[in-house]
């Protein structure tokens, strides 16, 4: 269908997170709740010259990730579309194929950052209810954490504000010259400090329960994870479905976009938050 089409081609052009989860297989029949494991990084063994080797399973976490449909649903006349200069599979796909990748995105952020005791960096001050901004050294201070638990970040999520900030600020900083160069001349978003940035302007909302930052004491600015390790992703498709249909009483058609699918968080100890002071 041109619909779908347009649908799957929209929701590849924006930030698409399905990108940095390690996939889950979704087995035909195997209902709506998806179980999978992930493995927490071990510790090497000495052994002495001579004797047996002990052997020990490794240390597994189990997780649930609960499928659920989400999508946008958009109720066409007959009038509407023989009177509109809209030109519906355009205007149709694109809309469905953003309200997609929002539901994708607010999914797996809300899985990372709702992670039992992950590492955290905080930043602002306590009970000052101004919304804070963090620099490229608290950023290298989220590296450090994850990286002293035996994980090696290689992104970090966050508002395109938090981003400018952090670049801008920091410029001053004599290594990130050519990095930022391309940012602040082209508009490029560059590789920081052996992470890819990854920006976008809903992340606001997905990460705060929907509300725009405030200044409340434990608010999440940001997130610092490893691709593949840091959430899961499971669906039952790859792409979004398109179905259309009529009701003759309504003379309307309509067309439903939507995806089945859910994340959860990976080893915690591979998350970094970036937050409010609390």
């Amino acid at each position: 269908m041109k619909v779908q089409a347009k649908a799957i081609l929209e929701l590849k052009q924006w930030l698409d997170l399905r990108d940095i989860c390690m996939k889950a297989a979704v087995p035909v029949g195997s209902g709506k709740t998806v179980n999978t494991q992930v493995i927490t990084a071990p510790s090497y063994d000495s052994w002495t010259e001579g004797s047996a080797l002990a052997a020990a399973d490794p240390t597994l976490v189990s997780k649930s990730i609960t499928l659920t449909p989400f999508g946008k649903v958009t109720q066409i006349s007959d009038l509407l579309a023989n009177t509109s200069a809209i030109n519906f599979v355009e205007a149709i796909g694109q809309v469905h194929g953003a309200c997609v990748r929002q539901g994708i995105l607010d999914k797996i952020v809300d899985a990372i950052a709702g992670a039992t005791s992950p590492n955290s960096k905080s930043i602002g001050t306590k009970g000052d209810v101004t919304e804070a901004s963090f620099t490229l050294a608290n950023v290298i201070d989220c590296i450090k954490e994850n990286q002293a638990d035996g994980w090696m970040p290689d992104y970090i999520l966050t508002a395109p504000d938090k981003m400018w900030y952090a670049f801008t600020t920091d410029y001053t900083v004599s290594q990130f010259h050519g990095a930022l160069a391309d940012l602040l001349v082209k508009g490029e978003v560059p590789m920081a400090l052996g992470l890819k940035w990854l920006v976008d302007p809903y992340f606001e909302l997905a990460i705060n329960a929907g509300s725009a930052w405030s200044g409340v004491d434990g608010e999440k600015y940001a997130i610092v994870g490893t691709k593949g390790i840091s959430s899961i992703w499971a669906a039952l498709q790859d792409d979004p479905l398109v179905e259309i249909y009529r009701v003759p009483t309504e003379l309307s058609n309509y067309v439903v976009t939507h995806i089945d699918g859910g994340a959860d968080e990976g080893p915690v100890n591979s998350i970094c938050i970036v937050k409010h002071a609390a």
